[in-house]
């Protein structure tokens, strides 16, 4: 008998063992069972302690894979991940698998094959016989030898059972019509003209024919006499749509490197092979994809695996375009448009050696790619490469532990490094290499900050702003607006007594969508009909908050109404293809103004944008966190970018009430160097991050007085941890109410931790987690190395 550590999905860190006749190795699915209910499972190490008497180990009731689902590589990743993120190994491993690898254990399955079973699934045709939908769990209950959870994902593969999942909306199969020739060897004759010229049509096809292809040529009346003759069927057929969220380029453009982008390949080609982390710190529009794509063909062409992370797919179209054309089959593209039928069918493809290079979001740093030798994080300073949910890990983060678990190179790139990657380069842990110019000649956009204290009346568009659009429309140009607030209004607000309209969730101000006259809460969903009257005092008269974009837009519409106006922000953009309609219509110029939020700060390249106004550069400075002047700096240099990119010459106009703030100065100069050396000065003043690390601890409860009282005695605590270490090595911050208090009807108060050393870090927690249990009342998050303290 031997005896396993099984790693189960759940929150509590404790591994269990089990026992089994088998011998087993890492990285296998079990169904073991916990708390009296079946549970999925992962196996880890056999147990090297001898089984304690008087206790009754378990067994595993089931293995489901034949080879193990998790690489060695990855596996120490995800042990890594478990102790610096702190949580369970469990919830790691789990995160490394498609989520169709897991199972509901309670889900129904039925036959629907209307052929003989094979052999090996005939035992559970028997217990499906009948044709009635049934439980898994009952199923193995009844024969709890016969593997079936096991037989069920092989006999769905084969075609034989339907699991009813509970799928996303994304992941249900679309139903399409086909049209077929009942007897497609019989001639027929006497028929009007157009049912013969449908007849000829699909017989000419040779196979069954989608309805939609005939709708151009043949009237809907000529097939359904056809059908009522007998002669042909419609019928519906399910199709997986590929998920794609563009199309692939015709061909690969080719590119001649200018001087620096050689230099960087050459510098970086230097040290392959072995671990080693580049910084490409490049202007807006410089050629860091040049760089990237010559070095992914090298990796390729010495069969080495390569992973490339973007901040999010669906808003980088061009660059998908250009590494579809280059790599084709041999990339593998994994994207939130995916289905999760389709996320396993490419992450099968991964595992199995068939794709070399994989694309994606923060979450394919766990793709299973083989013999992996690079790794590219682009745009590495972008806050969604932080996971909010557990693990909270920082995927630009989790690719250098890789890189440096498998010996593989990583490039991190951008045009507003992080501050913690470029402090890393400056004392010489990272590479810099450094792109400080345009291809061919193009200068960077002309930048102009105009003080809205000096404007009068209150519109969101200054007369300097308004003129400059007027002649870029009068030349045929195209114009990015760029207002960082989606919705009408941040609020709405009673003129007579002062109410706000409130989340009741959250007792948040809700903000205003005039467009569906609805309150949206952006902070936990909440919808309400926008009210006629004060629910206080009976009001007719509002008055409105600050301007989003959807006031932006009807704004624009009445001073340019011949205008082609488009406004792309999470509100217009929230259907499949959505964006990719937007992206088609910018690029064939068939937009004149754009506007938007962050989403059109990256990701796009149009040579006929020469103007670009940001609205209000201050919104995102007036935020209470430590990073919002680094984020201000980063949003601005990034929508600034855009301008410029083709042979017409750019310009940049920043409204914003705050003209001599550094980061407003230093993002109008494209400077970033002294933008880092300004903002690095008060971190290190203040003791954040690159220089001390961090960690916010996050409790909430729905009951305040409970809450309180938990932090009146974690405060009593928190002294005695302070002095278990030197002075000034750890700081304390709280606990106090958070930022955003209440949200989603639970009252929140944090603690944030600075430390001098990641070491400090991890004992400072465990000794908070150690002197302050608390119950199930109240509940808490540990957020390591937080991209926000909100």
């Amino acid at each position: 008998m031997y005896y396993y550590y099984v790693h189960l999905p759940l929150s509590i860190a404790e591994r269990f063992v089990y026992r089994s006749a088998e011998k087993l190795s890492p990285g296998l699915r079990v169904v073991v069972s916990f708390n009296r209910k079946l549970q999925l499972g992962i196996t880890g190490d056999a147990s090297k302690l001898d089984p304690k008497p008087g206790i009754r180990y378990l067994e595993i009731e089931e293995v489901l894979d034949d080879t193990a689902l998790i690489n060695p590589g990855i596996w120490k990743l995800a042990v890594w991940m478990a102790d610096y993120y702190k949580c369970s190994l469990g919830k790691v491993l789990f995160a490394c698998l498609p989520s169709l690898l897991q199972p509901d254990l309670q889900m129904q399955c039925r036959w629907i094959s209307e052929q003989a079973a094979p052999p090996r699934f005939e035992p559970l045709y028997q217990l499906l016989a009948d044709g009635t939908a049934q439980s898994l769990s009952s199923l193995h209950k009844a024969k709890p030898k016969l593997h079936v959870y096991k037989l069920a994902e092989e006999a769905e593969a084969e075609g034989l059972i339907e699991l009813l999942r509970s799928l996303s909306h994304k992941d249900k199969q679309k139903t399409v019509n086909y049209i077929r020739l009942l007897s497609p060897d019989e001639e027929v004759s006497g028929l009007p003209a157009k049912q013969l010229q449908a007849y000829a049509i699909i017989k000419a096809a040779g196979h069954p024919v989608p309805m939609a292809e005939l709708a151009a040529e043949v009237s809907y009346y000529s097939l359904k006499a056809l059908v009522k003759k007998g002669i042909i069927e419609i019928f519906p057929k399910k199709i997986e749509h590929s998920g794609m969220p563009f199309e692939k380029s015709d061909s690969p453009k080719q590119i001649v490197l200018n001087d620096e982008q050689m230099t960087a390949v050459t510098d970086i080609r230097a040290r392959a092979g072995s671990f080693d982390t580049n910084l490409l710190y490049g202007i807006t529009g410089s050629g860091k994809t040049e760089v990237y794509l010559e070095i992914i063909r090298d990796y390729l062409s010495q069969d080495k695996g390569v992973i490339f992370l973007i901040p999010e797919i669906a808003l980088t179209p061009q660059m998908v375009d250009r590494f579809s054309a280059s790599f084709g089959d041999t990339l593998a593209i994994m994207h939130s448009q995916l289905t999760e039928r389709e996320r396993l069918k490419q992450w099968k493809r991964i595992k199995s050696g068939d794709c070399r290079m994989v694309i994606g979001a923060r979450s394919a740093i766990l793709a299973p790619i083989r013999k992996l030798g690079l790794i590219i994080v682009d745009e590495e300073h972008e806050q969604s490469y932080k996971q909010d949910s557990n693990p909270r890990y920082n995927g630009r983060d989790m690719a250098i532990v890789r890189a440096q678990i498998e010996g593989a190179q990583v490039i991190l790139g951008s045009a507003t490094p992080s501050l913690e990657s470029w402090h890393n380069a400056q004392n010489q842990r990272y590479r810099l290499h450094t792109l400080s110019k345009r291809p061919l000649s193009y200068e960077l956009p002309r930048v102009e900050i105009l003080n809205l204290c000096d404007e009068e009346g209150d519109s969101m568009i200054s007369p300097l702003l308004l003129n400059a659009i007027d002649q870029r429309l009068q030349k045929q140009q195209q114009v990015i607006l760029f207002q960082n607030r989606r919705g009408y209004s941040s609020f709405l607000q009673c003129q007579k007594c002062g109410e706000l309209i409130k989340c009741t969730n959250c007792e948040i101000s809700m903000y205003y969508h005039r467009d569906r006259e609805e309150m949206h809460c952006h902070y936990c969903g909440n919808v309400y009909p926008s009210p006629r009257k004060c629910p206080s005092c009976g009001s007719f008269s509002f008055s409105y908050g600050a301007a989003g974009t959807q006031k932006l837009e009807q704004i624009l519409s009445l001073l340019f109404p011949d205008a082609r106006l488009l406004r792309m922000d999470s509100d217009s953009s929230r259907q499949r293809d959505r964006y990719k309609t937007m992206y088609d219509r910018m690029k064939r110029k068939e937009v004149d103004i754009l506007l938007g939020t962050q989403m059109i700060s990256k990701g796009l390249d149009f040579p006929g944008v020469t103007l670009v106004g940001i609205v209000n550069a201050d919104i995102s400075l007036n935020v209470p966190d430590f990073r919002a002047a680094e984020r201000t700096f980063q949003l601005l240099t990034q929508v600034a970018g855009r301008s410029g990119r083709g042979e017409q010459s750019g310009e940049v106009i920043i409204q914003t009430y705050n003209p001599d703030h550094y980061a407003i100065v230093h993002a109008s100069r494209q400077d970033y160097p002294g933008f880092a050396a300004e903002e690095l000065s008060y971190r290190k003043r203040l003791y954040y991050p690159p220089f001390y690390r961090l960690a916010r601890i996050l409790y909430q409860a729905k009951d305040l007085s409970v809450l309180l009282e938990e932090m009146n005695r974690l405060s009593g605590v928190l002294s005695d941890v302070v002095l278990r270490f030197p002075a000034g090595q750890l700081l304390i911050l709280g606990p106090a109410p958070a930022p955003f208090s209440r949200l989603n009807n639970l009252f929140r108060y944090h603690l944030i931790l600075k430390a001098s050393s990641p070491g400090i870090l991890k004992d400072a927690l465990a000794q908070v987690e150690s002197r302050f249990p608390h119950g199930k009342a109240i509940s808490s998050a540990i957020d390591i190395d937080p991209m926000s303290l909100m």
